[in-house]
């Protein structure tokens, strides 16, 4: 029997063992580990980097039966690194009728419905480039503060490993909505005084 392989692609500028991306990513990867899958990791930031590091990425990318990809929301979208990435493949065509593709996305909003269009350009590059589409899990509040992470991301594994498409996942934050929001207002106002930039918060430079 030829051994499955996933491979794990973080799109977090903070990398593998620092973001919460790895984090989250991981929970769905060991499920895969748990099925006899062999798993790999590979930095997006630090693939498109180095010349030589991208070509070995597209060949493993090209190898794999299964791709994840884990990163926080960028303006509805994607960081611009895995933009980058992603548009390559789409050129090369690579893993075309091979790869099975999934995704694990977070935003800084406590409401998950904000990674709808990440999800929609997800599925679309999927149907673009030739991989079979599984679905993605949606996480609100970063992922961080998610309420029991392994228990909602443990079954998206186990969908991913049966081929069969990614469960809707529900995940919230520990607290109101509007606390989250009060506690993020009071850590960005801590970070415009450290900055002194207090006065520039709601400045509109382009209004008018």
């Amino acid at each position: 029997m030829t051994q499955r392989k996933a491979l794990l692609l973080v799109g977090s500028p903070r990398g593998i063992g620092h973001s919460t991306s790895d984090r989250l990513g991981s929970v769905v990867l060991d499920a895969l580990k748990g099925r006899s899958f062999d798993t790999e990791k590979l930095h997006v930031h630090a693939v498109m980097d180095s010349p030589a590091a991208f070509e070995s990425a597209l060949a493993a990318i090209g190898a794999c039966d299964t791709v994840i990809l884990s990163l926080p929301l960028y303006v509805d979208s994607f960081p611009a690194p895995v933009i980058a990435l992603l548009e390559r493949i789409a050129e090369r065509r690579v893993g075309a009728g091979r790869v099975r593709f999934s995704l694990v996305i977070q935003c800084g909003f406590p409401e998950a419905k904000h990674n709808a269009t990440a999800l929609a350009i997800a599925e679309r590059f999927a149907s673009e480039v030739g991989w079979e589409w599984l679905g993605g899990a949606a996480l609100g509040g970063t992922g961080g503060f998610a309420k029991d992470v392994g228990a909602v991301l443990a079954p998206v594994g186990e969908a991913i490993a049966d081929g069969k498409t990614v469960p809707e996942v529900a995940s919230s934050v520990p607290f109101p909505a509007w606390l989250y929001r009060f506690v993020g207002n009071v850590m960005w106002r801590r970070q415009a005084k450290k900055q002194g930039a207090t006065r520039s918060l709601r400045a509109r430079p382009y209004e008018g």
